[in-house]
């Protein structure tokens, strides 16, 4: 859970900070127009990019987290299983244990 977290927040601060990038480099360019639109258009195209990447790295942590959460959950659903029967076991032996006692006594 940590893990998404933290890569939820590198992606939003990615995000956040490109927009911060792009609004100071319209505020202090001292371009024209046309080379102001073309300098904002790549920097653009490179947070689109690493926007791009942060998601597909997320996503490859998010199936890996799902992956070891399945095997913990089937690791689990095994042991409880065979306490499972452990305990009937026990309780069949128990069961078992006070008959012969009781027909030991003439009950």
């Amino acid at each position: 859970m940590a893990k998404m977290n933290a890569s939820s927040g590198v992606l939003i601060g990615s995000l956040v900070g490109g927009a911060i990038g792009v609004v100071s480099a319209l505020l202090y360019a001292p371009k024209s127009g046309a080379q102001t639109r073309e300098a904002l258009a790549g920097k653009l195209q490179a947070v689109k990019e690493k926007s791009k990447n942060l998601a597909a790295v997320a996503g490859s942590h998010t199936k890996s987290i799902g992956k070891s959460v399945a095997d913990e959950a089937s690791d689990l659903a095994g042991h409880a299983k065979q306490s499972g029967a452990n305990i009937v076991g026990s309780i069949h032996s128990a069961k078992e244990e006070v008959g012969h006692a009781m027909n030991a006594n003439g009950r």
